[in-house]
């Protein structure tokens, strides 16, 4: 083979690797833009929204010539989903992944609206490389991808310009690719918007659950000597249904922020602002989050700082910076955090308490910056404040509950039930011996006991003549069951020889007298016709008005009999009886106070664990929401006239005044 012949060989050999390499090298995504068209899926592969473990968004900020990326990723081992691009604060993104990987499952192309590259720029596609980009580029779209649990893309999009007079229609295109498609997008669900992946009520309360409100105004500031407060004013308010009632207000002198603050006399002719008030207890049921920083390693979730965070002196520039000053008040005091703008602490019905404390302004936040300036203040707004936020249980709400004293000795449980001491050792027996050998002399067939025992009844007619005419004024059912009741005794008595019948006035005081001397335990007829006429007369014969007296004084005298009557040994059970009753209450009434605190320390608990690590952002709409100064916090009372109407105690050492208005008569 000559030269020519070997020079020719090597041209083809080198042609052919060309070609080869050419292939190999050309993109995979060109390879198959071919088999792509009208009618078909972007995603063929992406069927099941829920396999979609994260959502990566990249947008190009012209103006600063910044990429900008959200991502929202799943954690493998916890199931938590968090956004990395905001230091891994939790989201409120299954529903929202959801309808995010929703919007390109079974994406469809429309049509093909170009194969040129050099169209890109045109319609907003070009791909947002930052090592390819400048301050000032055009044309730049969102590149949106989706990665499964083991971080392979299951879908991948630039979104570009809408298309024009077709609503929710969009130019898009696969990175890397250079044909550029119409497609149908729900582009809202594809959102960048912070708030829209967490849960934005930040505080999830009620505001039917607030009781309290304890209202700090005051500003704090650094300067280069030191720290300055400026106080104005404390005030403890308390809800009622929708008004409000003043419980203490505070003022500081003006040239001694730090003294003690003096309780304020409140004018009577002045009145709490509820309307303000209400504002604000809807404002803080309502509040909203716009964007969160994350707090410096070290600061506790009680907002107190500790000696290591103050040495650190790159986190005590950050809080600085937001308006939040660690300081000391005393030498031996901890260090606590002041706020730039004061605080605000809540106290629901459960025991919880939560402070909020304003910081300095953040900023202008994403959706609000093209907003206009308020033309009557000159402010914008879109600004936004920070706020820390924590939570405390308020020990108040839980008082230690009023036990029952535990008798320990018969002596004590005697008191306790109102029991005379001498009632609990007086002998019965005595009675009950006197009816049995009356009742054996009558068996006998010996007259003279009966005609005795009308004589004594006669004798006692005068002494008991006012419980007779007491008895006979009550209502006829109770006088037919006493001439009932005395019926058999009659009888008897007309069987030993007395020939005159008793009458009614009799019957009534021989029933009075035998209901006193008889003892509970001797089973006598005079017993059971008492018990018959209290049963029978019950609610019917009773006088207007004495009905719950006579009823409570008959369960008094119920209960000392009863006690009067018990052997020593009966006497000792029931102790005993009492004393695990009244044991048993006072560990129920220990334990539901118990139950409420430990529910009211979990809340806390779980509260400053989503609170602890954030610097909150708030728009600064919703921060003027929350405050009210000093002279709006009380008006003057509409069609006031003076001294009257109904008030609240007011703040201060002296007698109680009423303001009209404030508060409901007690």
């Amino acid at each position: 083979m000559n030269e020519g012949q070997k020079t020719g060989l090597f041209c083809v050999i080198g042609a052919v690797m060309l070609a080869v390499g050419l292939f190999v090298s050309w993109p995979a995504s060109e390879r198959e833009e071919v088999s792509v068209r009208a009618g078909k899926e972007l995603f063929e592969n992406f069927k099941d929204p829920l396999t979609a473990a994260s959502l990566k968004i990249v947008s190009f900020d012209e103006e600063q010539g910044q990429v900008d990326t959200f991502e929202v990723r799943r954690d493998r081992e916890t199931g938590m989903w968090t956004i990395p691009s905001r230091k891994g604060y939790p989201a409120d993104a299954v529903e929202q992944m959801k309808d995010a990987a929703n919007a390109l499952v079974g994406l469809q192309i429309l049509d093909v609206q170009t194969r040129n590259a050099e169209d890109h720029e045109a319609l907003g596609v070009v791909e947002p490389k930052l090592e390819v980009l400048e301050v000032g580029d055009v044309g730049v779209g969102r590149l949106v991808t989706f990665r499964d649990e083991s971080q392979k893309d299951l879908a991948s999009l630039v979104i570009g310009n809408p298309v024009k007079d077709e609503e929710g229609r969009f130019y898009v295109r696969k990175p890397g690719q250079d044909p550029v498609y119409v497609v149908e997008l729900d582009e809202p669900a594809l959102s960048t918007k912070f708030q829209d992946w967490i849960e934005d009520d930040l505080l999830q309360l009620s505001s039917i659950d607030i009781e309290a409100m304890r209202i700090e105004d005051y500003a704090a500031s650094m300067s280069s000597r030191g720290f300055s407060v400026d106080r104005n004013y404390t005030a403890v308010v308390t809800a009622d249904g929708t008004d409000w009632r003043l419980e203490k207000l505070l003022e500081y002198p003006s040239d001694s922020p730090l003294a003690d603050p003096v309780e304020v006399d409140v004018d009577p002719t002045q009145i709490v602002n509820k309307e303000k008030l209400n504002d604000i207890k809807n404002a803080l049921d309502d509040l909203k989050i716009v964007d969160v920083v994350r707090k410096p390693e070290g600061m506790s979730a009680n907002l107190r700082a500790d000696k290591d965070l103050v040495s650190d002196n790159e986190a005590v520039q950050s809080l600085v910076d937001r308006g939040f000053l660690p300081v000391q008040a005393r030498p031996d005091a901890p260090v606590e955090v002041l706020s730039a703008n004061g605080e605000l602490d809540v106290t629901l019905n459960d025991g919880v308490e939560y402070v909020l404390r304003f910081g300095n302004v953040s900023g202008l936040s994403e959706e609000d910056e093209s907003e206009d300036s308020d033309e009557e203040d000159g402010t914008s707004t879109g600004v936004n404040r920070y706020l820390l936020v924590t939570a405390r249980v308020d020990e108040d709400q839980f008082p230690a509950p009023e036990l029952k004293p535990v008798p320990q000795t018969i002596e004590e449980l005697a008191a306790m039930l109102g029991v005379e001491a001498e009632k609990t050792t007086e002998p019965a027996e005595e009675p009950a011996a006197e009816e049995a050998a009356t009742e054996a002399e009558m068996k006998d067939g010996d007259a003279e006991p009966a005609e005795e025992s009308e004589a004594a009844e006669e004798s006692s007619e005068e002494s008991e003549s006012d419980k007779a005419e007491m008895k006979e004024e009550s209502a006829s059912e109770e006088t037919e069951a006493v001439e009932e009741t005395t019926d058999e005794p009659s009888s008897e008595t007309a069987e030993e020889g007395s020939t005159e019948e008793p009458t009614a006035e009799e019957n009534s005081s021989e029933t009075a007298e035998s209901s006193e001397n008889a003892e509970p335990e001797s089973g006598d007829a005079a017993d059971s016709s008492v018990s018959e006429v209290e049963v029978e007369g019950s609610g019917e014969a009773t006088g207007a008005g004495q009905g719950d007296e006579d009823d409570a004084d008959s369960e008094e005298d119920s209960d000392e009999i009863a006690f009067a009557d018990l052997s020593d040994e009966e006497k000792q059970e029931r102790l005993e009886a009492e004393q695990e009753k009244i044991l048993k209450e006072n560990t129920r009434m220990l334990d539901a106070r118990k139950d409420r605190l430990n529910a009211a320390k979990r809340r806390v608990s779980d509260l400053n664990a989503r609170f602890a690590d954030w610097y909150y952002v708030i728009p600064e709409t919703t921060y003027r929401e929350l405050r009210i100064d000093r002279d709006e916090l009380l008006t003057a009372a509409e069609g006031d006239d003076s001294g009257s109407g109904a008030g609240a105690s007011l703040p201060g050492g002296g007698s109680p005044m009423q303001i009209p208005g404030l508060n409901s008569p007690q």
